[in-house]
């Protein structure tokens, strides 16, 4: 922990659905969507997070927000968090944005349920504020070809740095968005960097949504390059976007 207390954050939405990516597709979940990324990916779907906004869109209910003015305080968003828990929701996811941004806030919170962590991995000193509070993570790596606009070897360290943090206290799996031009060779560095931390690790592939298809055979090739290092290698794409769900 940090000795800087943070009590309001910039928040872009709040609501609960269901998730659509990584081995806990299809749970239920409370998303709490973070401002502010310090990359810039070729394929993101939430570049309107990236930069910090004036207001936060709360759901009232499926599909339907108002919004309140930023930032948001911290016990307001744990009153809010409880008002959109169901009998079936099973963690409070923190994505983004990158959450990790806001880990002194996050680590402030005071709250019942497991918290599922989204990262583009890329602060391994803010990963060592909620190694003990977060209980599963989602964590990022970036390739070369996602055009992320930090230095790939720099930013590859960080996100093993923040991997091997989450690795030892919480259940952690590795998303790599696979474009049509990703490679064995571009892959390569990442699935070593996993190995030499944790060969089981689970990592999953997750072809990218776009109107450019990624090849299935592309797939099925990378999936046992990668197998050749990893125990557990899968292929699951956005299903959220497949059920028209947020």
């Amino acid at each position: 922990m940090s000795g800087r207390f943070q009590s309001q954050a910039h928040i872009d939405e709040i609501f609960n659905s269901i998730q659509g990516e990584g081995p806990y597709v299809g749970v239920r979940q409370v998303f709490v969507r973070f401002f502010e990324c310090q990359l810039h990916c070729a394929y993101c779907d939430t570049p309107e997070s990236r930069i910090i906004g004036g207001s936060c869109r709360i759901e009232r209910t499926t599909a339907d927000f108002h919004e309140i003015k930023n930032p948001v305080d911290g016990k307001y968003l744990e009153e809010l968090i409880r008002e959109h828990w169901s009998p079936s929701t099973k963690h409070v996811s923190f994505t983004g944005g990158e959450p990790l941004i806001n880990a002194d806030f996050i680590s402030s919170l005071d709250l019942e349920f497991p918290i599922y962590l989204e990262t583009n991995s890329g602060f391994p000193e803010k990963a060592r504020e909620l190694e003990d509070i977060v209980a599963i993570a989602s964590c990022d790596i970036k390739l070369p070809e996602h055009r992320s606009t930090e230095h790939y070897g720099q930013l590859l360290k960080k996100e093993l740095e923040t991997i091997s943090i989450f690795n030892e206290t919480a259940e952690t799996f590795v998303k790599i968005v696979v474009l049509p031009e990703t490679t064995k060779g571009s892959i390569s560095m990442a699935v070593e960097g996993i190995a030499s931390i944790d060969r089981n690790i689970p990592l999953i592939l997750q072809p990218v949504t776009q109107k450019n298809k990624v090849p299935p055979v592309l797939l099925l090739e990378l999936m046992d390059f990668a197998g050749e290092k990893l125990k557990d290698v899968r292929s699951i794409p956005q299903t959220h976007k497949m059920i028209g769900v947020l």
